[in-house]
């Protein structure tokens, strides 16, 4: 598992978002996709002149906005992410509409993104210390929860993810994440491996035949992605530089 496949685009975003306009900034955020628009217009071309003073990335999920409001949480649960543009005239909030083309042998990617009123977001309120506690006590007990269970055996992805968390970025995420500092750039790589390993693990229910084993499992989890998904946001929360 590498995390450049984990690194959803908003989070790419966020992180390139004070180097928009430099010279590889659109083979990192774009990768193999077609270059990425705001509605019809070039997405870089769009931003260019947006006087950013605060960005961040989320990864949302029906039940758990982070900190969204609700006319725009649905659309960015929907896509799996967004990215939060705090500005001299309020607050945006940009979802990527992923459209896939062509044939197996020739796939494509074409990324539309939309811009919704973010009035009412909520910033990340932990900081990178609380977020990293909070997620390291939830992957101990989900640990004992799904060796409790079982659930890895005979599932060689879910153990390689496991062991992979403490692994050194591929050179794309290490190419976005010198953007921050050590603290961050690990919470960020971590988080986004566990949200990995929570979705691995909830394929499979092991050992559990009960109901209360197969709650107890679900609400291991649960609690496990969405400590990872608030690390996501407090990893890429910064301020932006004066253009």
């Amino acid at each position: 598992m590498h995390a450049d496949r984990l690194l959803p685009r908003s989070v790419a975003l966020a992180l390139l978002w004070s180097e928009r306009n430099g010279p590889r900034t659109g083979m990192l955020l774009f990768g193999d996709d077609e270059p990425h628009t705001l509605g019809a217009v070039p997405l870089l071309e769009s931003l260019a002149d947006v006087d950013a003073r605060a960005v961040w990335a989320l990864v949302p999920v029906p039940g758990d906005p982070q900190g969204l409001p609700p006319g725009v949480a649905a659309a960015a649960a929907d896509a799996g992410e967004a990215v939060v543009v705090q500005h001299a005239d309020g607050t945006t909030v940009l979802v990527p509409d992923v459209i896939p083309f062509g044939s197996e042998l020739e796939p494509g990617v074409m990324v539309r993104w939309r811009q919704h009123d973010g009035a009412g977001t909520r910033g990340p309120s932990a900081s990178p210390g609380e977020a990293r506690l909070a997620l390291t006590e939830a992957l101990a007990t989900a640990v004992d929860e799904l060796t409790a269970l079982d659930v890895a055996r005979e599932r060689p992805e879910l153990r390689e993810a496991f062991l992979d968390l403490s692994g050194p970025p591929d050179r794309r995420t290490e190419a976005l994440t010198y953007r921050l500092d050590e603290r961050r750039s690990d919470l960020l790589v971590r988080a986004l491996r566990v949200l990995e390993i929570a979705r691995l693990a909830d394929e499979d229910d092991g050992a559990a035949v009960t109901a209360n084993q197969m709650n107890a499992r679900s609400a291991v989890l649960r609690d496990l992605a969405r400590a990872a998904r608030t690390a996501v946001g407090v990893a890429t929360a910064h301020a932006v530089p004066p253009a």
